[in-house]
């Protein structure tokens, strides 16, 4: 089994059009079984979608699928290269103060169950401090999609909602958790030292082969405070139980596939 993880700072990014195509041709030779996607947006003022795609579910009572969605767009090309994926979008906030701002899975596999479970104290889709998990089931286990905020943010930090991630989901298995936890691996004390204390594995410290791991090599927003700070390994894949890694390794990162957004992505693959 194959799984990637990508934040896609879609809409924010130049030559959106080009760089969808780009990630769904890096799709068609990667081949992952799972997708995880964060920043999924959409204009809140783009021309709403006449007719949902059968292949998309969103995940909000009130939000509808606009014309501009990322999600929309990368549906829309994967039909064309004739690949075959369930999706799920689930709008969390409003983002730059004018995307829906979500989570998305895209599944190889049909998908059994699916769940949002608020991780920020309040539930208020203005607020960018509103963060929530998107977590779906297929025959493989359960997989869960994170943008979690950060360890020193006084009004939501990220120990209280990882607390509540943690109560909601430890007691499902298999179990794969990954994202962008807007945790750095090298500080100690701090936000992915509470996941590792928690029981969960990180399967790039699991795997046989590696690079270097870092998935973000500049400063982006919510870390330009931290200008000392070259290259950042934030974004990952965990699993509830140790399992065999034969490898794992960024993704988008201007080697095997291009730069497509401010995070690099990560792609794991696990064996029995």
């Amino acid at each position: 089994m194959k799984i990637l993880t990508f934040n896609t700072h879609s809409l924010e990014e130049a030559n959106m059009p080009q760089k969808q195509k780009q990630f769904v041709q890096a799709l068609k030779q990667l081949d992952p079984d799972i997708v995880a996607l964060q920043e999924v947006n959409q204009t809140n003022t783009s021309p709403i979608v006449s007719h949902t795609p059968s292949t998309i579910q969103i995940i909000h009572k009130t939000i509808p699928l606009r014309e501009d969605n990322h999600i929309h767009a990368l549906d829309d090309l994967l039909k064309k290269e004739g690949l075959s994926y369930e999706i799920v979008w689930s709008p969390v906030k409003l983002g730059y103060g004018k995307y829906d701002e979500g989570l998305a899975f895209l599944s190889k596999k049909p998908i059994q169950n699916i769940e949002t479970i608020l991780l920020s104290k309040q539930d208020n889709y203005s607020d960018f401090r509103t963060r929530k998990a998107l977590k779906i089931q297929t025959e493989d286990g359960v997989f869960v999609n994170v943008h979690m905020g950060w360890w020193n943010d006084e009004l939501e930090p990220f120990q209280d909602q990882f607390i509540r991630l943690d109560q909601s989901i430890h007691q499902e298995d298999p179990l794969y958790l990954m994202g962008d936890f807007n945790a750095e691996a090298s500080i100690p004390n701090e936000g992915y030292a509470q996941v590792v204390k928690s029981g969960y594995s990180d399967l790039y410290t699991l795997a046989q082969q590696k690079d270097d791991g870092i998935s973000v090599d500049h400063v982006i927003d919510g870390w330009r405070n931290n200008q000392n700070i070259s290259g950042m390994r934030i974004d990952y894949i965990f699993s509830n139980k140790k399992r065999n890694v034969p490898w794992i390794r960024t993704a988008f990162r201007g080697q095997e596939e291009p730069i497509l957004s401010d995070h690099f992505g990560v792609l794991a693959c696990l064996t029995d």
